[in-house]
């Protein structure tokens, strides 16, 4: 296997909660991204944003180290943006703000740096969850000059024919880009072959969507919205739709390979727990505490739900 980074965000969170009491998500921040500029190449940078953007899954929901994890990948979007010859700045107060604000041709695009979970019960997240255009137009609202919104994601939580995500991000009214991980590392790989300035054309929206892409349209809008994302990209950075597909399909393949090595922690994790239940049980000598766990494991497993509802409504009903 090649040296990759599957687990670089996760070692810096990890080791941000041994040193510190007190969690400072800005300095954290700030100390990452300068880790980036002085340790990592283009080539190196690229390698990691193909795969970035999966929470482990052993983090406790909407916990210190989900938001930091998270701000780590609006640190990856915002150092991408500045080797792409952009100014950039990941946004410190989060209260109704963009993640990541970049500056193109002298004009603002406002970015939502997404982060999932590799195990999350659905395939593609809740549009809701997703994208807001509301959102966008509040964000870009401040701004004189504005160029519009853009949407970073991992590509394997994506919707699998139509969805409102395409038909919002085809909306001329508020250009949206959503873009995966991997189009941003294949954007930095071939930055030298094309004006990266020019990347601003990609939400020329009264060109590119002069009609919103419907859900219900012939052949699903997914597919049209690729097609002309696709197309665009190539022209602006001069390159061919052969070289496009074979950037994806390689990169594909190392998404693959950084999911396997979640999965087979997830799976160590398991059998860890396995062999120590098998342990503790064969150990125990005391057949009526044996007894008395079992109840209460067999209690707790068939009753749970009705336990949850039943607290609900007394808690919030009466």
């Amino acid at each position: 296997m090649e040296n990759h980074y599957f687990f670089l965000l996760q070692e810096v969170v990890n080791d941000a909660f041994k040193k510190f009491s007190t969690i400072d998500h800005d300095l954290i921040s700030a100390n990452f991204q300068s880790k980036l500029q002085k340790e990592f190449s283009d080539d190196q940078l690229a390698d990691l944003l193909i795969y970035s953007g999966y929470i482990p899954d052993l983090y406790d929901n909407d916990s210190s180290q989900e938001t930091l994890f998270s701000k780590l990948v609006e640190v990856l979007v915002c150092e991408w943006a500045r080797r792409m010859g952009f100014s950039s700045r990941f946004i410190k107060q989060k209260a109704s703000y963009e993640d990541v604000n970049i500056t193109i041709n002298g004009k603002v695009l406002v970015c939502d740096a997404k982060s999932f979970r590799l195990g999350r019960s659905q395939k593609a997240p809740n549009v809701k969850d997703f994208l807001k255009l509301e959102d966008i137009r509040k964000w870009l609202a401040r701004y004189d000059n504005k160029l519009g919104g853009l949407v970073t994601y991992p590509c394997t939580h994506e919707w699998s024919s139509s969805s409102d995500a395409y038909q919002y991000c085809s909306d001329k009214s508020a250009p949206t880009v959503m873009l995966p991980y991997k189009y941003l590392s294949f954007l930095l790989k071939y930055k030298n072959n094309f004006n990266t300035a020019n990347l601003a054309a990609l939400w020329d929206y009264n060109r590119i969507f002069p009609t919103t892409l419907q859900k219900k349209m012939q052949g699903g809008n997914r597919n049209a919205y690729w097609l002309k994302i696709d197309a665009e990209i190539v022209r602006i950075t001069k390159t061919t739709p052969q070289e496009l597909r074979k950037y994806i399909s390689e990169s594909d393949k190392l998404i693959r390979e950084c999911i396997l090595a979640n999965l087979a922690i997830l799976e160590k994790n398991k059998s860890d727990i396995i062999s120590s239940i098998n342990d503790s049980v064969n150990a125990e000598t005391d057949i009526n505490k044996l007894k008395r766990e079992i109840i209460e494991y067999k209690t707790a497993a068939e009753t749970g739900t009705l336990t949850d509802l039943i607290s609900r409504i007394n808690n919030f009903r009466l």
